[in-house]
């Protein structure tokens, strides 16, 4: 049986191959340095041959897959056929052959040991059987998602070969699992959503004729392959190969041309062997600095970013790619389409929206069919802060509101300048949920979350002057407001703009939506999310109404839940216009305290209070409360439940030596069921990953 497998496996090298594809090389390949400073990273190359760089993995080199359930993941067939001749099975690969050099009949030995070792890694069992898809669904998915903007350049070959039956959905779902590095994002696809695109890109799987038989004796000389041979390197983290900086003859080892036994071989062009020999030679003539522009450009060329952005004349959408992206509001145009430059970025948006952005959340453009993705937390918590450090100008003028603090803006003026007897922004803008008397640009009241003060400022003041295709008109011509009466000056009308937007969710609408809105808060699609003061629940309360009918409020300042109530929601007259005095009542009945439904605690000599750290909406516009216990970070959610009352979530995360204790106490007619308790003993000495609390409150 040897015999035929080796002699497939001849049969295999000697088959054409293509030499390693890495998107961001073929786009800066005139720059021989840039272009091999992408290689060293995308080939791995740092895996081995240590830069001295204290990033971790995911950024400074590309880590291979996780291979812990490869077992589940991929048919042992291609796993075999794969390690024979990476290059030839899969075009265009980055995985170095490293079984190169070695006779046919050692070469099979050695693969099919790496395969019985590989196809033994299990993961967890599945928890739902695999959903039936629609290729045709799923094919325009692919392009209208964005699938097509790496993948147009990258052959999909033999996806039906590779992966086991269901498993290219299940990849398709959570990329970051089985290839955290990130170069496969996360589009955030539903199971049906990569269930459909799975079945569009392997529509027939082939025929397995024969089970494949674990052999226990060649899994252990596997293992021990998969450490001799050098794997262990990519795919744990790193080896201890010479530095690169002691690297003498650059046309041996991995650059050699023609395989050599014991030493990875990629199939290089001559440019990427050139481009990759420049850009160690820069190294050894001028140490890399730490310019953060050039970083940034270099992650971005790592995750082929600029396929969909463009950034400093680099990338962008390309016409065959662009025309797949579409818009549910093509009176916007290209901007309602295209994923927008980044230029600027780093002055543009708040640190921290950037980092949600990165982790594709918090979209605000919901009219594109193309998706944001998540590269992973790794990269967004580092590019975020490198991005502000790469644009921010030091010498750039503050806003007002940080100078003269006696001439900010106001709340009133800046509900006149956005209706539709002032500039009438309403008019482009959704605001706050309400649609726009128009065509529907992005909700206003998203801005103030994610803008900079100084770059909103100067982007009204002059919209042409951005490169983002916007159709903002100048209302404030030359520095000069087009209406010196809707309140002070250019700056100062600005300013008002921000206020107002920033207090919007508390403020009465803007004129030309009055007619359209009572003071009553109705949930209808979505929950609404209103900050007053509400009797039971204090100054700082954030009370949520459900389409359901049921209610609750959070008390903000002692961080708990306070009340919860059926029906009506609650009346906004006295927020709007008595914002000092008045204090909200619930409109609704059945009106219960919710302190007793359960709350979190440190035991020990370090007892701490929950600090409060704010709420995030999700896709479906509920909040989920944010706040933190000692070194434990709390992501508290209720939502309407199925039956007649309410679902509660608390996720736990974190590190502490005290014990965790969680107490419910329920108030007398509250009926308090846990649903869920995961990793959650009590008491608990909480050493690190996820804990979760699931209960039900009816009454």
């Amino acid at each position: 049986m040897l015999t035929v497998v080796a002699s497939l496996f001849a049969s295999i090298a000697c088959a054409a191959t293509v030499a390693p594809h890495v998107a961001g090389y073929d786009r800066v390949k005139q720059s021989p340095a840039e272009a091999g400073e992408v290689l060293l990273s995308e080939l791995s190359c740092l895996a081995c041959h240590s830069d001295g760089s204290k990033l971790p993995p995911a950024l400074a080199w590309k880590p291979g897959p996780n291979i812990g359930a490869v077992g589940d993941r991929l048919r042992a067939e291609y796993v075999r056929e794969f390690l024979a001749n990476p290059a030839a099975t899969k075009p265009g690969t980055t995985m170095p052959d490293l079984l190169a050099g070695q006779p046919a009949e050692r070469r099979a030995e050695l693969a099919d040991d790496l395969t019985h070792f590989l196809m033994q890694l299990r993961g967890a069992p599945a928890e739902s059987p695999a959903l039936a898809g629609d290729g045709a669904k799923g094919r325009a998915l692919y392009h209208s998602v964005g699938c097509v903007a790496c993948h147009t350049t990258v052959p999909l070959v033999r996806l039906a070969d590779k992966y086991a039956p269901g498993q290219l959905a299940h990849f398709l779902e959570n990329p970051l699992e089985a290839r955290p590095a990130g170069r496969m994002p996360d589009l955030h696809l539903t199971a049906q959503e990569a269930a459909d695109i799975a079945v569009f890109l392997a529509p027939e799987p082939p025929v397995i004729n024969t089970a494949f038989a674990l052999d226990p004796a060649k899994a252990g000389r596997g293992a021990q392959a998969f450490t001799s041979l050098g794997c262990v390197s990519c795919h744990g983290g790193g080896g201890s190969g010479q530095a690169l900086a002691d690297l003498k003859n650059r046309d041996a080892g991995c650059l050699a041309e023609k395989p050599v036994a014991g030493v990875p071989h990629y199939p290089l062009s001559t440019e990427q062997r050139a481009a990759l020999q420049t850009a160690l030679q820069a190294r050894v003539e001028k140490p890399r600095d730490d310019d953060a522009k050039m970083l940034a450009r270099h992650h971005l060329l790592q995750r082929n970013c600029f396929a969909c952005h463009s950034r400093d004349g680099l990338g962008g959408p390309t016409r065959e790619i662009a025309e797949h992206f579409t818009s549910t509001r093509d009176d916007l145009g290209d901007l309602g389409r295209l994923p927008p430059p980044l230029d600027g970025v780093g002055r543009k948006l708040q640190p921290a929206a950037l980092e949600n952005i990165l982790r594709g959340e918090q979209r605000v453009r919901d009219y594109m069919r193309v998706r944001m993705p998540d590269f992973g937390p790794e990269l967004a918590e580092y590019l975020a802060p490198l991005f502000t450090r790469a644009d921010l100008d030091p010498n750039e003028k503050p806003t007002i509101a940080k100078r003269e603090p006696n001439k900010v803006g106001r709340n009133e003026a800046g509900r006149l300048i956005v209706g539709i007897h002032g500039y009438s922004c309403i008019a482009c803008h959704s605001l706050h949920g309400h649609p726009s008397l128009g065509i529907g640009a992005y909700d206003l009241a998203e801005m103030p979350k994610r803008l900079r003060p100084e770059w909103m400022r100067d982007f009204l003041l002059d919209p042409a002057a951005y490169p983002t295709g916007t159709r903002m008109p100048a209302f404030w011509p030359g520095g000069k407001p087009m209406n010196a009466k809707l309140g002070g000056d250019a700056e100062r009308q600005i300013d008002s703009i921000r206020v107002y937007l920033a207090e919007v969710d508390q403020s009465l609408p803007p004129e030309g939506f009055l007619d359209k809105t009572a003071s009553e808060l109705k949930p209808k699609d979505r929950p609404i999310v209103f900050r007053t003061f509400i009797e039971g629940a204090g100054a700082h309360a954030v009370a949520v109404g459900f389409p359901q009918g049921v209610n609750v409020a959070f008390d903000a300042l002692n961080v708990r839940w306070a009340l919860a109530w059926r029906g009506r929601f609650l009346d906004a007259d006295g927020t709007w216009h008595q914002r000092v005095a008045k204090v909200e009542q619930p409109l609704g009945d059945h009106l219960i305290k919710l302190d007793g439904v359960g709350a979190l605690r440190l035991v020990g000599q370090n007892e701490a209070a929950p600090v409060f750290r704010g709420y995030r909406l999700d896709a479906e516009g509920v909040p989920t409360f944010l706040y933190d216990l000692g070194a434990l970070r709390i992501e508290d959610r209720i939502a309407a439940s199925t039956g007649p009352g309410l679902r509660r979530t608390l996720r736990v995360t974190g590190q502490t030596n005290e014990a965790v204790e969680f107490h419910a106490q329920p108030p007398d007619g509250v009926k308090v069921q846990m649903a869920k308790v995961s990793a959650f003993p009590a008491p608990l000495r909480f050493n690190g990953g996820v804990a979760e609390i699931a209960e039900e409150i009816s009454w």
